[in-house]
């Protein structure tokens, strides 16, 4: 019988739990909780987004991928500025270690940091001339976004880190379930950046905030 899919691999992280790397007609993907965290699909969702970005022709040198999974967004960032220095945090080693044996996370110029997002972001921001011309944040545990990063503290503490004319993006699933969420954050991003956009990719929304 044809099987429309295969699980290469599946490990059980202290982090994340579960994780399955699991390969079909498109390619291989990253599952953890029943959701793509890396792979094909969350390539489609992130490129509409970066080209939106690159289209507007800013300059991007430094950029910073939180919540790396294991870099299918590090591929497009490389894809769509192959100069930038690419700084990619991800919590869990595990991840990083799936993306470079089965995606293509070993090709990318990558340097990779093995920390707790919120902390690093914490060190990150009293540092005298650490800024990023484009922030990504895709910090997902399954199909959750840990409550910690809504929090206007962490919000505020992005921004701080945004190079004049930097784009912060946040990656939010939007089914029916998710909505209220998305909206909630959506108010405090607009509270908070000067201009807020979004991109609709798939089952996601997209928040581009822009800084002064």
């Amino acid at each position: 019988m044809f099987k429309l899919f295969s699980i290469v691999e599946e490990k059980e992280s202290p982090i994340n739990g579960k994780i399955q790397i699991v390969r079909d007609l498109q390619g291989a993907r990253i599952i953890v909780g029943g959701v793509s965290q890396s792979g094909w699909l969350v390539k489609s969702i992130w490129n509409k987004a970066l080209k939106k970005i690159s289209n507007l022709q800013s300059p991007v040198s430094n950029v910073l991928i939180l919540g790396l999974g294991g870099g299918s967004a590090a591929e497009l960032v490389q894809k769509y500025w192959p100069e930038a220095k690419i700084t990619g945090v991800d919590i869990d080693p595990l991840m990083v270690e799936m993306g470079k044996k089965h995606l293509q996370l070993a090709s990318v110029n990558i340097n990779v940091v093995i920390a707790d997002a919120w902390e690093w972001v914490e060190t990150a921001k009293g540092k005298k001339g650490v800024k990023y011309d484009l922030v990504l944040v895709d910090l997902f545990n399954g199909s959750k976004i840990p409550e910690k990063f809504y929090r206007e503290k962490f919000i505020r503490s992005i921004q701080k880190i945004l190079a004049p004319g930097g784009v912060a993006t946040f990656n939010h699933l939007y089914s029916f379930i998710e909505k209220e969420t998305a909206h909630k954050l959506q108010k405090k991003l607009r509270n908070i950046f000067i201009t807020v956009n979004t991109v609709l990719p798939e089952a996601n929304i997209i928040f581009l905030c822009f800084s002064k």
